[in-house]
């Protein structure tokens, strides 16, 4: 299996596993990614040019799943969804050697850009566990801060 297959694999995993399993924090978490990166395959240069310049789609699509993951983080009653932010923010700056060095390697280039994004899957496949464990010892598990305006 190859590493895009398994990328993907997880990604659908996670996804089913989050989407049943998980509260409204986890499943909009869920709809970030998938958007995310269908936008980023979109954007993506479509040349054998891809990942030899500076990827403006692929940067913007990051750039709105982290405005996106902050609106999360900002009114879910997570902790998870802090870390996703804090990846996020990593995988937004990691175009930024392109910019100092262009030279840099494609391949380089490629695997800073897409390395973030395994552990914030990892991360959201545990936010949905402990999800289910605070359910099972609580009875229930709080989606939203007090301070939220999202609907409860």
């Amino acid at each position: 299996m190859g590493r895009i297959e398994f990328f993907f694999s997880l990604l659908i995993v996670v996804c089913v596993y989050s989407t049943i399993k998980g509260g409204a924090p986890e499943r909009r978490a869920v709809i970030i990614f998938i958007v995310g990166i269908a936008l980023s395959m979109i954007a993506a240069t479509l040349s054998n040019l891809r990942f030899t310049q500076l990827e403006i789609g692929i940067l913007t699509s990051d750039m709105a799943m982290l405005a996106a993951f902050v609106g999360l983080a900002l009114h879910a009653e997570r902790y998870w969804t802090l870390w996703l932010c804090s990846m996020q923010v990593i995988q937004v700056l990691s175009h930024i050697p392109l910019m100092i060095i262009p030279e840099l390697l494609p391949q380089a280039y490629y695997v800073i850009a897409a390395f973030w994004a395994y552990p914030m899957l990892i991360v959201l496949a545990i936010g949905t566990y402990r999800h289910q464990q605070r359910l099972r010892q609580f009875g229930a598990d709080r989606s939203w801060s007090d301070f939220s305006s999202l609907p409860k």
